[in-house]
C-alpha cells in the first residue's frame, strides 16, 4: 500500500512537472514571437516613413496620421531631414505601445473575470492577426505605412493581454515560480535579438511579407497548442475574493475595476516605485529605437545591415541579464534594482560619445545588462509571491509601466532629437536615470521585496496570503 501510494505521488509530481514545463514553453512562445514581430519593423520603418513612401502615406486618413497631420504635412512639404524623420518614426513606433497601456487594464480585468488561459488565447490570435496584416500591406510602399500604425496598435493590444495573461499563469502555475518568471524574460530578449537582424536581411533577401507570413503560421500552431494542453481547472482558476476596493470586475465595470486595482497596487509599499525603475530604464531602449538608426545614417553613413545589427549588443546584454535570475535572487532584488537603473542612466550619457559604430557596442551593451538586470530582479520578485487577488493587478501595473515607456519613449526621443538634438535626448534620460537610483535605493530601504533585505509584502498585501481558489467554470463574480 506504501509502496503503491509512493508510485502514485510519484506519477502526480510527474504529470505536474510535466504540464508545468508545457505551460512555460507556451507562454515562452508567445513572448518571443510577439517580439520578433515587435522588432522585425525598425529596420524597416524609416523606408516607409521617409521620401516618397512619406508622401504617400500623409494622404492615407489612418487614425496616426489624423493625430500627426500637421507634422506630416510639414515634413512632406518642408524635406527630409533626419530630425524630423525621427519624430515620424518615433510616433509610429508608439502607436503600438500606446494600444498595449490602453489594454494592461482590460487584461487584469479579464484574468479577474475568466482567468489567465482564456487572456493568453485571446493574445495570441490577436498577435497573429497583426502578423497577418503586416504580411498582407508589406509588399506596397503606401498600404506597409497604413500598417505601421494600424498593425502596431493591433499587435498593442495582443501584447498587452499576452503579458498580463502569461505572467500570471506562470506565477500561479509553476512551483518555481520565481526562477521561471526570470526565465521567461529570456523570451523578451531573445526575440528582440532574432527580430533586428532578421528584419533587416529579410526586407532585402526575401518577399517583403514572407517573414510576417512565417510568424503568423507559427503564431497559428501556438494557439491550437494552448487549446490542447492548457484545459485544466488549475489554468482557468481566479480569485474567489478580491481585496477592497478592488472588487471582483463584471464586464459592464472590467476596465473602470483594471485600472481601480492598478492603482492601489501602484501606491502599496515600493510596487509603484519598481515600476518608475522599469518605465525610466525601458525609455531609453524606447527612444533609441527610432533615433539611434537615423542619427547612425547620418553621422557615420552604414550599410542597411548594420542598423539591424547596432542593436545586437543591447538585446545579447538584456539576454544575458535575463537569464542570470538566480544570481540575481542570492545578491538580493533591491541592490541589483538600484545598480541596473544607474546603470542604464550612464549608458545613454556616454551613447552620443561613440566615435564609430562598433564602439557603439559597449554602451548598447551596457543599457541591454541595466534593463535585463532590473526586469529579471522586479519582476520575479513582485510576482512570485504576489497573492492571488492582487497578482493581475500587479502584473497589469508592471506591463503599463513598460507600455508607457514604449510610447512614450520614441515620440518624445524623436521629438526632442528634433528640437535640440539626439545627444541632448540622451544626456536627459541617462540623467533622469542616475537620479532615479538614488530614490528608488531609499524607497527600497523602506519597503524591501526580497526576503535578504526584509518582508516581502506589506501588512495589507499579508492579509491575503490564505485565499483560496476557485475554478472558473463554478465561480460567479459579484454584481
Amino acid at each position: 500500500m506504501l509502496q503503491s501510494g509512493f508510485e502514485l505521488a510519484s506519477r502526480r509530481m510527474l504529470e505536474h512537472a510535466s504540464s508545468g514545463a508545457i505551460t512555460f514553453a507556451l507562454v515562452y512562445l508567445t513572448f518571443f514571437l510577439d517580439n520578433v514581430l515587435l522588432t522585425v519593423l525598425v529596420p524597416i520603418i524609416p523606408d516607409w516613413v521617409r521620401g516618397e513612401s512619406l508622401e504617400l502615406w500623409s494622404q492615407h486618413e489612418t487614425p496616426l496620421v489624423k493625430l500627426l497631420n500637421n507634422t506630416v504635412r510639414h515634413v512632406t512639404d518642408q524635406g527630409k531631414l533626419v530630425g524630423t524623420s525621427q519624430a515620424i518614426v518615433g510616433a509610429v513606433l508608439g502607436s503600438k505601445a500606446a494600444a498595449q497601456l490602453a489594454t494592461a487594464p482590460a487584461a487584469a480585468a479579464l484574468v479577474m473575470t475568466r482567468g489567465p488561459t482564456t487572456c493568453l488565447r485571446l493574445a495570441t490570435a490577436i498577435l497573429t492577426i497583426a502578423a497577418l496584416t503586416f504580411g498582407v500591406c508589406a509588399g506596397d510602399a503606401g498600404g506597409g505605412a497604413v500598417c505601421a500604425g494600424l498593425g502596431r496598435a493591433t499587435q498593442g493590444a495582443g501584447a498587452a493581454l499576452a503579458g498580463v495573461g502569461g505572467l500570471t499563469l506562470v506565477a500561479r502555475s509553476l512551483s518555481d515560480a520565481h526562477g521561471a518568471l526570470a526565465a521567461l524574460l529570456g523570451a523578451v530578449a531573445l526575440g528582440v535579438l532574432v527580430g533586428y537582424p532578421f528584419g533587416g536581411a529579410a526586407y532585402k533577401l526575401w518577399s517583403p511579407g514572407a517573414p510576417f507570413q512565417l510568424i503568423a503560421f507559427v503564431l497559428l500552431i501556438n494557439l491550437a497548442l494552448q487549446f490542447l494542453y492548457l484545459n485544466k481547472d488549475e489554468y482557468t482558476m481566479i480569485p474567489c475574493v478580491c481585496p477592497a476596493p478592488c472588487v471582483c470586475p463584471t464586464p459592464r465595470d472590467a476596465s473602470s475595476s483594471g485600472i481601480t486595482c492598478m492603482y492601489v497596487e501602484a501606491r502599496s509599499g515600493s510596487t509603484g516605485w519598481c515600476a518608475g525603475a522599469v518605465l525610466l530604464t525601458t525609455s531609453v531602449m524606447a527612444a533609441l529605437e527610432p533615433c539611434l538608426p537615423l542619427w547612425i545614417m547620418d553621422r557615420f553613413h552604414p550599410q542597411r545591415w548594420a542598423l539591424g545589427a547596432v542593436f545586437i549588443p543591447d538585446s545579447a546584454g538584456y539576454l544575458l541579464a535575463s537569464v542570470s535570475g538566480a544570481w540575481w535572487v542570492a545578491v538580493g532584488a533591491e541592490r541589483v534594482a538600484v545598480s541596473a537603473v544607474a546603470c542604464v542612466g550612464l549608458a545613454a550619457l556616454a551613447l552620443p560619445h561613440a566615435p564609430s559604430v562598433s564602439w557603439l557596442s559597449l554602451p548598447q551593451l551596457l543599457s541591454g545588462l541595466g534593463l535585463g538586470a532590473a526586469d529579471a530582479a522586479l519582476v520575479p520578485a513582485l510576482l512570485a509571491r504576489a497573492p492571488p487577488a492582487v497578482l493581475a493587478a500587479r502584473a497589469a501595473l508592471l506591463q503599463a509601466a513598460s507600455s508607457a515607456a514604449y510610447a512614450i519613449g520614441p515620440v518624445v526621443g524623436g521629438l526632442f532629437s528634433w528640437a535640440a538634438g539626439f545627444e541632448s535626448a540622451m544626456m536627459v534620460l541617462g540623467a533622469a536615470n542616475a537620479v532615479y537610483a538614488v530614490f528608488l535605493y531609499r524607497m527600497l530601504r523602506k519597503y524591501p521585496i526580497s526576503a535578504q533585505w526584509g518582508a516581502c509584502e506589506s501588512p495589507e498585501e499579508t492579509d491575503l496570503e490564505g485565499e483560496e481558489m476557485t475554478p472558473l467554470k463554478t465561480q460567479k463574480p459579484p454584481r
